[in-house]
C-alpha cells in the first residue's frame, strides 16, 4: 500500500501489467513497524536457524554454500540445514550455488544487527581465522581474500595476541598480493594497509621483513590508485627505517615516479642523478654528438659476431647494483622523453645494452634493446638491423617475463614496428601493450600507448569520431590517476615525436 501511495507501484493500462520503480524501492528505507515484524518473524525461529543466519550475515547479504560448508566443518556448528530450512520458510534465497537474504534489509536488520558490535568482532575474527586455517592447512588460495576480509572486519582489537596479530599482518600480505595479481589495487592496497594496522609497535626492528614488504606494497598500490599523501608516508616511513640502500630502492623509485607523475621533471631527474651516484654510475649533464658517436660504436663493437641465439641465451644479472641502475636509467629515459633533451637521450639505450653485455640480462635488458633498436632504426636509418634488435628485446620478454617490465617492452617496441609493419596491424601492438599496462599497473606506459595509438589510427584512417572519443577517455583516466604529466607542453603530438622519434 506505502508503494502505491508513493507511486513507486502502480498499473500500467497500456502494457496491461504492473509497473514499478525498482531502483527508488531499493532505497527506501524499512518503515519502523515493517523492520518490527521481521524482527518478530525472525524471533519465532528455533534457535539453531537464528545461528546460522547469524553466521550468514557476518558475509553480506550472500555467500557461496560451498564456503558455508567448509565453515561447518571448521566451527563445528550446523549450518546448511538450519539455513535450508529458512529458505523454507522464505527467509532466504537459494540459486546459483548460493544462500542470499530476500532483501538485504533481512540481513542488516533482523541478523546482523542482533549482535552487540563487540560480538560482531569476534564472529568475524572466528570466521575469518577458520577460513584462515583451510588456507594453510590445504595450501588453497581460494578462501584467502574471504579470510583477510573477515578478519579485517573483526579489526586488531580481536586478535588475541601479538603472535596472532603477526599471523594477520602476514595473512593481509598474501591477500594484496593475490589482489595485485588480478589487477584489483584498490583491494590490494587496502589488505596491505590493514596488514599494517596488525603490526606491533616497534615493528620495524622485530617484524622487519613483513614490515618492508607491507609498505612497499601499499605505497606501489597508492601510486596506482592516486593516494599521493599515503603514498608520500609509505616511502618515508620505509626511507627513515631500511636497513640498507637495496631495502630503500623501492620506495625511492615510487618517489622518483611521483614527481613525474606530478610534472616535476627536474626534481626526478635529479634524485635519479643522486641514486645513480651512490650506485657507483653516472650520466654526464651535457651530452655531445662526440659522445654518442663513441659510445655507438663502441656498443656496436660489443655485440658484433653475437647472433640472436646467443643474446637470448646470454647470462642473467646477478649483481644488484646493475639491477638497481637499468630500473634508474629506464625511468630517466622517460624524464628525456618529456623534457625533450633529444641529445641526451641516446645515451640511455646504449648505456643499457652495455650493462647487459657486460653484467647479464635483467627483465629490463629488453627496454635496452628495444630503445637501441628504435634509435637505429628510426635516428640513424639503419631500421632492418634495428628491427632485428626490437624482435630480440620481444624474445628477451618471453624469455625473462616480468609482469613490471612487459608493457614498457612491448610500447617501445611498437615503435619500429610501426615503421616496419603495415600501419594498421601495428597500431594493434599498443593495444596489447595498453591493457598489460593496467593490468599491471604501469599506468604512464598505458597513457603512452593510448596516446600514440590514438594518434597513429588517426593516420590509419580510422573514423574521427571514434579518435576524438578515445583521446576523451584516456584524458579522463589520467585525470582521475593524477597523472598530469602529459596533458602539458608535451602533450600526445609531442609525446608520439619524442617516444619515437627524439633519439635523433
Amino acid at each position: 500500500m506505502e508503494l502505491y501511495k508513493q507511486r513507486l507501484l502502480y498499473p500500467s493500462l497500456s502494457r496491461r501489467r504492473w509497473d514499478w520503480e525498482a531502483d527508488k524501492i531499493l532505497a527506501m528505507k524499512v518503515p519502523e513497524n515493517v523492520a518490527t515484524f521481521i524482527t518478530k518473524s525472525f524471533d519465532r525461529l528455533p534457535s539453531e536457524v537464528l545461528s546460522a543466519l547469524i553466521v550468514l550475515s557476518c558475509f553480506g547479504a550472500s555467500a557461496d554454500i560451498s564456503l558455508i560448508e567448509v565453515l561447518e566443518r571448521e566451527i563445528k556448528q550446523p549450518l546448511i540445514a538450519p539455513l535450508e530450512a529458512a529458505v523454507a520458510d522464505s527467509v532466504l534465497g537459494k540459486k546459483d550455488g548460493k544462500f542470499f537474504f530476500m532483501h538485504d534489509k533481512l540481513q542488516e536488520t533482523a541478523s546482523y544487527s542482533m549482535m552487540k558490535p563487540e560480538e560482531r568482532c569476534l564472529h568475524h575474527n572466528l570466521y575469518g581465522q577458520a577460513l584462515a586455517f583451510v588456507v594453510v592447512r590445504e595450501k588453497d588460495d581460494r578462501y584467502l581474500l574471504t579470510a583477510a576480509t573477515q578478519i579485517n572486519f573483526g579489526g586488531p582489537q580481536a586478535v588475541l595476541d601479538d603472535n596472532q596479530a603477526l599471523s594477520v599482518a602476514n595473512l593481509n600480505l598474501d591477500a594484496g598480493k593475490k589482489a595485485m595479481s588480478m589487477s584489483d589495487f584498490f583491494s590490494a592496497h587496502r589488505f596491505f594497509n590493514h596488514g599494517i594496522s596488525y603490526l606491533q609497535s616497534g615493528h620495524w626492528n622485530e617484524q622487519y621483513d613483513v614490515s618492508l614488504e607491507l609498505f612497499n606494497l601499499a605505497a606501489a598500490c597508492a601510486l596506482m590508485n592516486a593516494e599521493h599523501e599515503r603514498l608520500r608516508m609509505l616511502t618515508g616511513e620505509v626511507i627513515r627505517h631500511a636497513k640498507c640502500f637495496e631495502d630503500k630502492f623501492r620506495a625511492i623509485c615510487i618517489s622518483i615516479t611521483l614527481l613525474f607523475w606530478s610534472s616535476k621533471l627536474p626534481e626526478a631527474m635529479q634524485q635519479i642523478s643522486l641514486t645513480l651516484s651512490s650506485l657507483g654510475e653516472e650520466l654526464p649533464v651535457a651530452v655531445a654528438q662526440s659522445a654518442i658517436h663513441y659510445q655507438l660504436d663502441h656498443t656496436k663493437a660489443l655485440l658484433a659476431g653475437l647472433s640472436d641465439e646467443t643474446l637470448l641465451n646470454y647470462p642473467a644479472m646477478s649483481i644488484s647494483s646493475k639491477i638497481m641502475t637499468m630500473e634508474l636509467f629506464s625511468q630517466q629515459f622517460i624524464n628525456y622523453t618529456f623534457t625533450g633533451d633529444c641529445n641526451a637521450m641516446p645515451i640511455i639505450p646504449l648505456k643499457m645494452v652495455q650493462t647487459s653485455l657486460t653484467y647479464g640480462m635483467s627483465p629490463l635488458s629488453g627496454v635496452g634493446f628495444a630503445l637501441f633498436g628504435n634509435y637505429l632504426a628510426l635516428a640513424k636509418g639503419e631500421v632492418e638491423e634495428g628491427y632485428r634488435y626490437v624482435k630480440i628485446a620481444l624474445s628477451l620478454m618471453k624469455r625473462m617475463p616480468s609482469i613490471a617490465h612487459d608493457s614498457e617492452i612491448m610500447y617501445y617496441s611498437a615503435h619500429t614496428r610501426l615503421r616496419v609493419e603495415p600501419l594498421q596491424s601495428a597500431n594493434e601492438h599498443y593495444i596489447v601493450a595498453h591493457r598489460g599496462a593496467m593490468a599491471s599497473g604501469a599506468v604512464r606506459f598505458a597513457f603512452g600507448c593510448a596516446f600514440v595509438y590514438d594518434n597513429s589510427s588517426f593516420w590509419a584512417g580510422k573514423k574521427l569520431g571514434l579518435v576524438v572519443n578515445s583521446m576523451k577517455e584516456t584524458m579522463k583516466q589520467m585525470i582521475f590517476y593524477k597523472n598530469l604529466v602529459m596533458i602539458g607542453p608535451r602533450g600526445p603530438g609531442k609525446m608520439q615525436q619524442s617516444g619515437v622519434r627524439g633519439t635523433r
